[in-house]
């Protein structure tokens, strides 16, 4: 093999660079240049790896999605062709080339839980690093969507909508419960358990906490999200402080009310999982936080990392009243492709943030809606 050095090419012809397909690259050296069959892509190796040279030429483009991104718009390991799929229904992805694509279905969040309610279960999320694709064939894509706000004090809570990818499906979280009887559903990640006053509904009691009802939250789907936490109604102290649960999230479980006023713990919902699929790091799936009828902080409950929307605070009695009559808001969950919102005055949950399958904050009045789920393809 030759090795050149400061070449110039005084012709009107052409170069011919080495040609082969992804598995036949050679052992890498940073500055290898080469033409990929399978993708009928320019690539080249640098520190990070193997990456396509799109904004001179875009290859073998496959077809679908709102919005499909490009290497030149992408920063970090988004180094390919990213199609994004962020409306609710359903679509078709078709591939220009036979391979595999990765692959990231998120499900659609659930509501709160109205009237006291828990915080809402995030969709499940699935990651698949090599799906098969063929050119040509295209697979059905289904985006689920968010579970809408209930209405104002209802007993009730509304699940997410199931996303699909092909023969991938991640399931929609499962809402909040809420005052007196209504159960944390099960879902992708399950919603927050109910501050229950005899615990009837609830998805089963945990031991001694029996007497107080203690209630605990839905279960989540396993390898795609968490449980909810447990809501509670009387403390160690007896106060009747009616506290929902956390909503599960993608990552981690939703947190649980506490059980002794000197624990100083928040229900928040649960953490979303993290992913880097457009390149940079963004947390899907974060939980809704359950909303809390007497609190010890003046501060009310926050979504999970990952568009979990914020609760709400009735008042911050009986050791920490609101401060000047106003009530502080849960905030929503951050680090997510949109955050979610926050708790509003006592009364209105925070939604989750839009395409991260978030859960709803819960509320005393009015419920946080799921945020809607996502599916993205990236080759």
């Amino acid at each position: 093999m030759a090795t050149l050095k400061d070449t110039v090419i005084n012709d009107t012809g052409f170069a011919t660079l080495p040609v082969g397909n992804t598995g036949a690259r050679p052992g890498p050296t940073p500055g290898m240049i080469r033409y990929n069959t399978a993708n009928n892509l320019l690539e080249f190796y640098d520190a990070t790896g193997w990456r396509p040279i799109t904004g001179v030429s875009k290859g073998s483009i496959g077809s679908g999605g709102q919005e499909i991104l490009y290497a030149t718009s992408n920063v970090g390991r988004a180094n390919g062709v990213v199609h994004m799929f962020t409306t609710v229904g359903g679509h078709t992805f078709t591939p220009a080339f036979t391979g595999t694509v990765e692959v990231l279905v998120i499900g659609g969040g659930a509501s709160g839980g109205g009237h006291l309610g828990a915080g809402g279960g995030a969709g499940g999320m699935i990651f698949n690093r090599s799906y098969p694709v063929s050119a040509g064939s295209g697979i059905g894509v289904t985006v689920g969507g968010g579970g809408g706000n209930p209405p104002a004090y209802s007993q009730s809570s509304n699940p997410g909508g199931n996303s699909v990818f092909g023969s991938i499906t991640s399931t929609g979280g499962g809402g909040g419960g809420s005052w007196d009887n209504y159960a944390g559903r099960p879902g992708g990640s399950g919603g927050g358990g109910n501050p229950g006053s005899n615990g009837s509904g609830s998805n089963g009691h945990t031991g001694p906490n029996d007497s107080r009802n203690k209630n605990m939250g839905g279960r989540g789907v396993a390898g795609q999200g968490f449980p909810g936490g447990s809501g509670l109604r009387y403390n160690r102290q007896g106060e009747d402080s009616h506290k929902g649960g956390g909503g599960g999230g993608a990552g981690g479980p939703g947190w649980s009310a506490e059980d002794d006023c000197h624990q100083g713990l928040q229900a928040n919902g649960g953490a979303g999982a993290v992913n880097d699929i457009l390149g940079h790091t963004l947390y899907w799936g974060g939980g809704g936080a359950a909303s809390i009828h007497h609190g010890n902080s003046i501060v009310a409950n926050s979504g999970g990392i990952g568009g979990g929307g914020g609760s709400t605070m009735y008042h911050g009695g009986p050791r920490q009243p609101a401060e000047g009559g106003r009530w502080g808001n849960g905030r929503g969950g951050g680090y997510a492709l949109n955050t979610g919102g926050e708790g509003s005055s006592h009364y209105t949950g925070g939604n989750a943030g839009a395409n991260t399958g978030g859960g709803g904050g819960g509320a005393y009045g009015v419920a946080g809606a799921g945020g809607s789920g996502i599916v993205i393809v990236k080759y």
